[in-house]
């Protein structure tokens, strides 16, 4: 019986364990205070975001899907599952669905273009104008044609 007893005391002696406790007390505390808050507030903006725009926003897919990771590695720790520590004494984990990333990306490629076309749509449209303009101006308030146009017929059938 004083082996068992010396065996449990020198289990209680080690400083590993304590720490151990320390962090799974730490993890536990932020996972509550941080984690759960931070939950509930990606929860109510992926809502909105797909009440107004009628699609969930990708960037935040991205972060809950790598949120989860973390969650999950946090958890693993706390019941000893697992003995690597979860952020910040490691990496955050890394998402390895392909498909939120490329969602993302596609989402971003969308806007760049959407943002490029309707500028490269737009200058036209004031370039037409202004020429629209010009052409009011040069051209006199006659029934007759002016000679330039003429000109510019023949320069166009060439």
């Amino acid at each position: 019986m004083s082996k068992k007893r010396n065996e449990i005391v020198d289990n209680i002696i080690q400083p590993p364990a304590w720490i151990r406790a320390l962090f799974v007390a730490v993890f536990a505390m932020a996972s509550y205070f941080v984690l759960l808050p931070l939950v509930l507030v990606l929860s109510i903006a992926q809502a909105l975001f797909t009440i107004i725009t009628g699609s969930a926003n990708a960037n935040l897919k991205y972060f809950s899907a790598a949120l989860e990771l973390y969650v999950s590695q946090l958890f693993k720790f706390m019941t000893y599952l697992s003995d690597v520590k979860p952020f910040p004494f490691s990496g955050f984990p890394e998402v390895k669905d392909d498909s939120l990333l490329k969602e993302s990306a596609v989402k971003k490629g969308a806007k760049e273009k959407a943002s490029a076309t309707s500028a490269a749509v737009k200058k036209p449209a004031a370039k037409k104008k202004s020429v629209k303009k010009k052409a009011a101006k040069k051209s006199p308030r006659t029934t007759e044609k002016p000679e330039v146009d003429a000109g510019d017929k023949g320069a166009s059938d060439s």
